[in-house]
């Protein structure tokens, strides 16, 4: 089995092996044909969750079409782009990337559904280790529609799933429990 998550030595291999079962589970059920893993420096909230940007670097915008969450290219550690080819997934180079440097008013002409209209988009936490808290935000585009969802972790609850935003957390958590004995390597 593919790991789509790059584990490093900041990161609690606890977390990242949920946080892998999820997405395992999650491309599974909506077979993509394009699959984005972007890791982010350390946690994010709940807030990112369709975020688009801001207007006069004060009034927030979530409001609209899905953009590209406007993650600072500073905070992305990096970016993996996987397409479907045979029933397999194989890691390719991105033509175009998804965080760039720019204002964040331009961020809301960024729509996710320009980039392709079936595909995974999945942003996930790095430093769990020190942090004790992790966070997984994923997008499904499918024919110009865009699903997304939130979730945390908590290192100090024997990383259990403490919040989501825009899916049943009971879900999430039945995913972690089933998969239990899948093996995954990192």
């Amino acid at each position: 089995m593919m790991n789509f998550l790059i584990n490093k030595a900041n990161d609690n291999s606890n977390f990242m092996f949920n946080l892998e079962r999820i997405v395992q589970d999650r491309i599974n059920l909506w077979k993509p044909t394009a699959v984005f893993a972007t890791r982010i420096d350390n946690w994010f909230d709940d807030k990112w969750l369709n975020f688009s940007g801001t207007i006069m670097h004060e009034i927030a915008i979530w409001k609209g079409e899905i953009t590209i969450p406007p993650f600072h290219p500073n905070r992305v550690e990096t970016t993996d782009f996987y397409q479907k080819e045979n029933e397999q997934y194989v890691k390719m180079n991105n033509q175009k990337p998804l965080h760039i440097s720019q204002e964040s008013k331009n961020n809301r002409k960024r729509r996710i559904t320009d980039f392709t209209d079936d595909g995974f988009f999945i942003w996930y936490s790095g430093n769990s280790k020190k942090n004790a808290i992790g966070a997984l935000m994923c997008y499904l585009v499918k024919r110009k529609e865009c699903f997304s969802f939130y979730l945390s972790m908590d290192g100090n609850k024997d990383w259990n799933i403490t919040k989501t935003k825009g899916i049943p957390i009971k879900e999430m958590q039945l995913i972690i429990k089933k998969n239990q004995n899948i093996k995954l390597s990192f």
